[in-house]
């Protein structure tokens, strides 16, 4: 019997190493929305829109407004992810199950929160392009 009596926590190794692929996909996840974000920002500033449709320039203002929103939001994300990582590694410290359920919970909760976040977005791209996509010149040379 060879056991190390040194480690008294009950967090399952496996189950940190699953919470960490977690948090990493969460990342990249955001990072993903990132780079969408910013596209989104430069094509709805883009000439590419026909010109003379009734109230257009005024919702693409609308959707800007609310990409920048989006924006500020998805770095709040990617602040807390990077922070919850810390979090997860630090449930190997923790002295009872009490203090691996808080961090668990927490986890849950971040996680709700991106999907959340990554379906309104997602739900904010269709709008956008069901909206842009009628819109866009046929030709570079129409006005």
């Amino acid at each position: 019997m060879n056991r190390d009596v040194t480690r008294n926590f009950s967090a399952n190794e496996k189950e940190i190493e699953r919470l960490l692929k977690e948090n990493n996909g969460w990342k990249n996840t955001l990072s993903y929305i990132a780079e969408e974000l910013n596209f989104l920002i430069l094509f709805l500033s883009a000439d590419v829109f026909r010109r003379n449709v009734l109230n257009m320039y005024e919702q693409l203002q609308v959707y800007y407004d609310e990409l920048q929103e989006f924006r500020k939001e998805n770095l709040e994300l990617i602040r807390e992810v990077h922070n919850h990582r810390y979090d997860i590694e630090g449930i190997l410290e923790c002295e009872d199950i009490g203090c691996e359920v808080f961090y668990h919970n927490e986890h849950v909760k971040l996680g709700q929160r991106i999907l959340e976040f990554s379906e309104k977005f997602r739900k904010f791209k269709l709008d956008v392009f069901a909206y842009t996509g009628k819109n866009l010149k046929k030709t570079s040379k129409e006005h």
